[in-house]
């Protein structure tokens, strides 16, 4: 597709990316280049393919950070729970007691098990009251429409009685 100097850029390059940067060069709307140009080498294309590495680049990298922002309260959590247990071990003596023990790390989940709930509160409270509040307003409307339906059925009931009266 490129003069084979550019293989450096486009193997780096996903191939949707390499044949959409052939189109938009053939086909750009001010300056297009002729088919037979963008075999050769030239420092227009050459250029337009760096601008095209360093966009994809760009947007991994920012793909990775917000990867990497996502995992670490997970890690901090994790870095906490390998606290508590380095300071559980610190602090319980070597003993056969293990009532006290199990006590001991009975008290240590529980704290724990809090700091998880406490941060998973932080984190998904709003997501959870914007899907009660559609749920709330989905049931509300439902109602409205069983109310609706139970109207226009005795209303059917009255206009069948009519009916048959009339009938008679």
């Amino acid at each position: 597709m490129f003069h084979p100097d550019y293989n450096s850029i486009t193997n780096r390059l996903p191939k949707s990316l390499v044949h959409k940067a052939y189109k938009r060069l053939l086909l750009h709307t001010y300056n297009p280049i002729p088919p037979e140009q963008i075999f050769e080498k030239c420092d227009r294309i050459e250029a337009y393919l760096n601008h095209t590495l360093e966009v994809y680049e760009k947007g991994l990298n920012q793909k990775r950070k917000k990867r990497i922002q996502i995992i670490e309260p997970f890690e901090n959590l994790s870095y906490n729970i390998d606290m508590a247990s380095q300071e559980f071990q610190d602090t319980v003596p070597i003993c056969n007691h293990e009532e006290e023990i199990n006590c001991r790390v009975k008290k240590e989940l529980d704290s724990l098990s809090r700091k998880l709930l406490e941060y998973n509160e932080k984190t998904f409270s709003s997501f959870m009251q914007e899907i009660t509040k559609q749920l709330e307003e989905r049931v509300n409307v439902n109602n409205k429409l069983r109310s609706e339906i139970e109207q226009q059925k005795i209303k059917l009931h009255e206009a069948e009685k009519l009916l048959r009266t009339l009938n008679n």
